[in-house]
């Protein structure tokens, strides 16, 4: 520790600090987290109370109240109604909660997954093909969910040949719209962009909400369907696709995590137990423990496994495919790690990582399931945009992540030609090319990147939401802490800096991780714990800290304590 930049977010005015201290009775550390975040006083109180009441009105997506009449036509005229998915938590969850929601009102539903190797992502001619022919009966109706917003040549041949589509999606749209009853993502539409932070589940979400006001309106039925029962697979997809917990998101994972913790899907308390997550869920559970499981379906083997899971009837059932995803998931670190150390070893071999702004790396038939996950941990331990690519017959397929502003997608737009396919968020995408362009890509891509980054860019920085003593972190601050939460996302868990500390005792807790007590320059003492700090390595005296205030539940016990996440000496 110590190597990182620390940098505090509060630019606010110290005049905010003080009015939402003022103005609203915070906490001084309460208000220094939510000015850091520019929340203003006339907000604070939606920020700690996200009411389901101010969720927006669905009607506001163009073309949704026509879509929602198109499903209840499909409903009385007995249409099948195909539901096109994806292979990630986030697709799984949305097409899992729309099936739900249609069925409860009558309706015939077959849903697809697409299989990320035999498919690839997204809607494609194929794919469409693929599920009608899997179908059940003839489908004159299909919506897709998480995906959809630039599948124009699947859309002209779904109407071609008679079936209707709608597209339900928050993806980055392309030059061209298809020619859908409807495209329900928020990106299209300047109007919307309080909701473009949606997930695909998200999104999802928001037709369904329209299909029973519409019902209702017009007296077609959805009177007795709960809208609130899907609001745990919209937390699980949220949280899963890593979008901003703000606004309308914040909304939908703080009640979605709510119904999570009841455990009322028997594949959700089968998921429960074979994660070992405890009743009282937190979003940070989902992020490293349920969607890797979930997502280790679609990584290597079948999306549908987890699919199955979520709606599963019975306990018997939902254990059966809980246990094929736990078998996935270790199999996928087991690939994820191997992988891992090989990329790690190509980079030290290649690359003067001091003096480049990004990183491509390649092997032989690395896993496609699993690159994904490898760039994201390169990308942390270098600071740096990451491309992991892997090379099979000729053709490479592969996932990249962002850091800070940049936006991978415009970069990887400035070698578009030597590519055979890319796509996705500004911070993860997916792209292919021909294995003999890797090279020349690289040095496109490396020159883009060096232009939009600066050198200050690539050396990492430790936030933190402002100074605070011990004193100030009281019983009225944990109070408050709770309704910060969901944490995730652009909601990070508060983190302060605190000043001139001493250690008091301290204690190892195994070889890797320090637990004890530290005392400040008011002599107030709080209790610590350091992970991945061996004992020796703490410092005794005179020095400052950034670090996490959490409340230390231990069987009927709560004790305050501090997660350490930085040390330097004090100066």
């Amino acid at each position: 520790m110590g190597k990182k930049t620390w940098a505090s977010l509060s630019n606010s005015p110290e005049s905010l600090v003080n009015e939402l201290i003022k103005k609203i009775s915070l906490p001084r550390p309460i208000a220094l987290f939510l000015a850091a975040r520019n929340v203003q006083p006339e907000e604070v109180d939606r920020f700690i109370k996200p009411s389901l009441n101010r969720l927006s009105d669905p009607y506001r997506f163009p073309g949704i109240e026509k879509a929602a009449e198109r499903i209840w036509l499909a409903i009385r005229n007995r249409e099948l109604i195909l539901i096109h998915g994806d292979y990630d938590t986030d697709g799984i969850t949305a097409t899992a909660l729309l099936a739900h929601i249609l069925r409860d009102n009558g309706a015939e539903v077959f849903t697809f997954l697409p299989h990320r190797f035999d498919d690839g992502y997204g809607f494609t001619p194929e794919t469409l093909h693929k599920a009608i022919e899997s179908a059940s009966q003839e489908c004159k109706l299909l919506i897709t969910v998480d995906c959809g917003t630039n599948s124009v040549e699947a859309v002209e041949e779904a109407n071609n040949i008679g079936i209707d589509v709608v597209i339900t999606d928050h993806h980055e749209p392309g030059p061209e719209i298809p020619e859908a009853i409807a495209v329900i993502n928020p990106k299209m539409h300047d109007s919307l962009k309080d909701l473009q932070v949606l997930s695909g589940a998200g999104a999802a979400f928001k037709l369904c909400h329209a299909f029973l006001k519409f019902g209702r309106e017009n007296n077609f039925g959805g009177f007795t369907t709960e809208l609130s029962d899907i609001l745990d697979l919209v937390a699980l997809g949220t949280i899963a696709d890593i979008v901003p917990l703000l606004g309308e998101n914040r909304i939908l994972v703080k009640h979605g995590l709510k119904i999570l913790r009841k455990q009322l899907r028997p594949g959700v308390r089968a998921l429960f137990e074979m994660a070992k997550v405890k009743p009282k869920l937190k979003a940070s559970d989902i992020t490293y423990k349920l969607a890797p499981r979930i997502n280790a379906a679609g990584r290597l083997g079948d999306a549908n496994t987890a699919l199955e899971l979520l709606d599963a009837e019975n306990i018997v059932n939902a254990y059966r495919y809980a246990e094929m995803l736990e078998k996935y998931n270790v199999e996928r670190q087991e690939k994820e790690q191997e992988i891992y150390q090989q990329a790690r070893e190509q980079i030290e071999q290649k690359i003067d990582v001091n003096n480049f702004y990004s990183i491509v790396v390649a092997g032989e038939n690395w896993h496609q399931g699993v690159i994904g996950i490898v760039a994201s941990r390169l990308a942390r331990d270098y600071n740096r945009p990451v491309i992991v690519l892997t090379i099979q017959n000729g053709e490479a397929h592969g996932s990249g992540r962002s850091m800070a502003d940049l936006n991978l997608v415009e970069a990887l737009s400035s070698a578009k030609d030597l590519l055979t396919r890319f796509g996705g968020h500004p911070m993860a995408v997916g792209l292919g090319l021909p294995s003999d362009k890797i090279d020349v890509f690289y040095r496109r891509l490396e020159d883009h990147i060096s232009h939009q980054l600066s050198r200050a860019d690539l050396i990492e920085h430790q936030n933190y939401d402002g100074i605070v003593e011990f004193r100030e972190l009281d019983e009225e601050f944990f109070n408050y802490l709770e309704l910060l939460s969901p944490f995730g996302h652009s909601n990070t868990q508060p983190v302060f800096r605190i000043n001139q500390l001493e250690t008091v005792r301290k204690n190892g807790i195994g070889k890797k991780h320090c637990r004890g007590i530290l005392r400040d320059r008011h002599n107030e003492i709080m209790d610590f714990i350091a992970f991945n700090r061996p004992v020796d390595s703490f410092p005794r005296n005179d020095f400052d800290i950034i670090a996490i205030p959490q409340m230390n539940e231990y069987g009927y016990e709560r004790k305050p304590q501090l997660q350490i996440v930085d040390f330097q000496p004090s100066y």
